[in-house]
């Protein structure tokens, strides 16, 4: 069997933890193809955590729009597919249609808008058309603060507008009236902290290297609905060598593009 199946796991989705906040026309948009569909078509990639208290605990990686969907649709359970915690992070640059970028940055409070990149605590970096850069820092040091002015920074995003993820590296230009914003990386540990503070990350800015991920199960909502664990997570083991046997799976080594 592909080592990556046997990863996947059925957990209960009070035992996941949320490091980023979500976006509301997204969530909307996962929740609806989830129940129009009845299925979870993709695990969500999560860390187990040590146990405590509270029994064992998985840290999301990605899918926190998966798992607020799952809830809102009364699920109990999600699919998940478990990996090791990475030693460090990544981040996502976001590509939007925004003339009036530098007046939103200029009106958030608790940041500063820079020319000139700042030697520390660079929270974005700003690109727009014709190689003009803009850099923000927060005000007050600390990660917490940080972290509320990221969001503050998401906040002013114009609504309703198309926001692209890109690889940071990625050689992207800006058109003419879009900016490309460059968020600062946070490590592992700084996401436990901003969780432990009751604090969430803004919503899409943190990417994870998954070398063997798993995509387009589809596994059924009723098998999430509820019951026992046990009882669930054998059902999961059933559901995939079914469909080994039936050859549904398909293992690809090279790179994959994919709509979403």
């Amino acid at each position: 069997m592909i080592p990556a199946l046997n990863d996947l796991r059925v957990v209960e989705l009070a035992r996941l933890m949320l490091h980023e906040a979500h976006d509301e026309a997204r969530l909307a948009r996962v929740r609806d193809e989830v129940r129009d569909e009845a299925v979870q078509r993709n695990p969500i990639i999560v860390a187990p955590l040590p146990e405590d208290h509270r029994g064992v605990r998985h840290f999301v990686l990605d899918g926190a729009h998966r798992v607020r969907a799952l809830a809102e649709l009364d699920c109990t359970f999600a699919l998940v597919q478990l990996v090791g915690l990475p030693e460090s992070a990544g981040s996502w640059a976001h590509l939007l249609p925004w003339a009036g970028l530098e007046e939103a940055l200029r009106s958030v409070q608790g940041v500063e808008v820079l020319a000139e990149k700042p030697d520390s605590a660079c929270l974005v970096e700003a690109r727009f058309h014709g190689g003009r850069r803009l850099y923000v820092r927060a005000e007050n040091g600390g990660l917490v603060q940080e972290v509320r002015a990221l969001r503050a920074l998401q906040d002013v995003y114009p609504r309703g507008a198309v926001v692209r993820r890109v690889e940071p590296g990625a050689a992207v230009e800006p058109a003419r009236g879009e900016a490309l914003l460059l968020y600062r990386r946070f490590a592992p540990a700084e996401f436990a902290t901003v969780v432990e503070r009751g604090e969430v990350l803004p919503a899409g800015i943190t990417r994870f290297v998954v070398e063997e991920r798993v995509l387009n199960v589809r596994y059924p909502l009723r098998l999430l609905a509820g019951g026992d664990p046990e009882r669930r997570n054998a059902e999961l083991r059933e559901f995939v060598e079914r469909s080994c046997k039936k050859g549904r799976i398909r293992r690809y080594a090279e790179p994959v593009v994919l709509f979403e």
